[in-house]
């Protein structure tokens, strides 16, 4: 019996170190995948810092729209003294937050005024 273990004791050594071997390149790989993913989210958070201090900038027909629903809302004439972006532009939007958007400013009906022409 005590040569039959004999035998068998390298092949049990040689599968052990097979294993712990296998075991370490599996916890370098997760490593490894760690590092880039912390990178990545270093970049991400740098990017998104970026977009955000950078002055908005909104072209002159954007103005003009936003003012007029801003008149038409409030029935008269109305100053935008400041527009800001809640969201980075390249932000991606998701179904269910622009149906809640839509139906949000689907519920503020707007009455149309009578106005008869001469």
């Amino acid at each position: 019996m005590s040569e039959l273990l004999v035998q068998n004791l390298p092949l049990a050594l040689v599968g052990l170190l097979i294993v712990f071997a296998v075991l370490m390149i599996i916890a370098m790989t997760i490593s490894g995948i760690r590092q880039l993913d912390e990178k990545w989210r270093h970049q991400e958070k740098a990017r998104d810092a970026d977009a955000y201090n950078r002055e908005p900038t909104i072209d002159a027909t954007t103005v003009v729209l936003i003012a007029a629903a801003a008149a038409t809302v409030l029935r008269g004439r109305f100053r935008i003294s400041s527009i800001r972006r809640l969201m980075p532009a390249d932000h991606k939007r998701s179904p269910w937050s622009a149906q809640g958007r839509s139906q949000l400013q689907g519920s503020h009906l707007i009455e149309r005024k009578n106005v008869r022409h001469r």
